[in-house]
């Protein structure tokens, strides 16, 4: 063999292991990390990525699958895509159901048998989230209960309802002419999954607890009229949510404030349905979507404008997915 071919063949060799590391860096995935640069395209990405949850047939189980919730508190449970509804004994089964169907309907608001959203379903499952029908004792006995279980860490509650305490609109608001607490309750739940799934958008805080900017945070001072990390003795003349309460902080107040976005927004305010909004005027005064992008430009923008799949009709709850009633 030629001096030539020899060089020739030990030079290809060389080239050989270089070559498969250059393809195997072409081919290593992006940073997954959610900075979201283009929305829509990462709403796309985070529906696609996520495996959608199974459908929910409401159907009344008597355990739930941590044992730590079966001790005597809750007899009754839903399972609506991964996201447990809990109810006590005194809690009346209607009640239970409405719940669970406000649940659905906010999760899939389009009822097509699928999450909307399944990256924002998902953070839900996996933090285990509850949503408890039940009265405050039955409040406090499960929670000393809980102490030293499973239960204790490892269960989400981010809101409950009280069957003895908050308003029931049976049938939902355009029919019953009353205002249905569950829109927030539930809504506040649902939400969590909005604020970790999309925090450039809609966090409040990081992993520190310290206030973030974002959209939220950003129209929430808007409509405040300042940026306040306490409630202020007086807000500004100009200001349309003016929540006094002392023992909400900034991010309670963002949570509340995301709350009256959502229901502007869909109708829910609306005086042709019922009267919370005139009801509230000293909390919040924007009643339906034309208001809203008129008053409220930022809020309005979040909510439309860029690609997420938010409800956008009013839960009534009579969840019907056409996929569901066909299985």
């Amino acid at each position: 063999m030629s001096l030539k071919a020899s060089v020739l063949i030990i030079v290809f060799l060389l080239l050989i292991p270089l070559s498969g590391c250059l393809t195997d860096s072409d081919n290593e995935p992006e940073d997954s990390t959610n900075q979201i640069g283009d929305v829509n395209d990462t709403v796309i990405e985070n529906q696609t990525s996520v495996a959608i949850a199974q459908k929910p047939n409401f159907e009344i189980l008597s355990e739930h699958p941590f044992e730590c919730m079966n001790t005597g508190v809750f007899d009754k449970f839903i399972n609506v895509f991964g996201v447990y509804v809990v109810a006590s004994e005194e809690a009346p089964v209607e009640y239970l159901n409405h719940t669970a169907h406000i649940l659905a309907q906010l999760v899939d608001n389009d009822e097509d048998g699928a999450a909307d959203d399944p990256q924002v379903l998902n953070v839900l499952v996996e933090n285990n989230y509850i949503i408890p029908v039940w009265n405050t004792s039955d409040r406090d006995d499960f929670w000393t209960g809980a102490r030293g279980t499973h239960c204790e860490d490892n269960i989400g509650m981010a809101a409950s309802m009280y069957y003895d305490e908050d308003q029931w609109a049976l049938g939902g608001i355009q029919s019953a002419g009353v205002w249905d607490t569950n829109l927030e309750e539930v809504w506040h739940v649902v939400s969590v999954g909005w604020y970790e799934t999309y925090s450039e958008y809609m966090g409040t805080e990081d992993e520190n607890g310290e206030i973030i900017s974002s959209n939220l945070t950003r129209a929430l001072d808007a409509a405040r009229g300042g940026h306040y990390e306490s409630v202020p003795e007086q807000y500004p003349e100009d200001a349309w949510y003016t929540y006094y309460d002392d023992s909400c902080n900034y991010h309670c107040q963002a949570h509340e404030y995301f709350y009256w976005l959502l229901m502007a927004n869909i109708g829910a305010l609306d005086s042709s349905i019922t009267d919370k909004c005139e009801d509230s005027k000293h909390e919040w005064n924007v009643c339906n979507n034309s208001e809203l992008e008129t008053t409220d430009t930022l809020g309005y923008d979040l909510f439309n404008n860029n690609g997420f799949n938010f409800p956008t009709m009013i839960p009534d709850g009579s969840y019907q997915s056409d996929s569901n009633a066909d299985d």
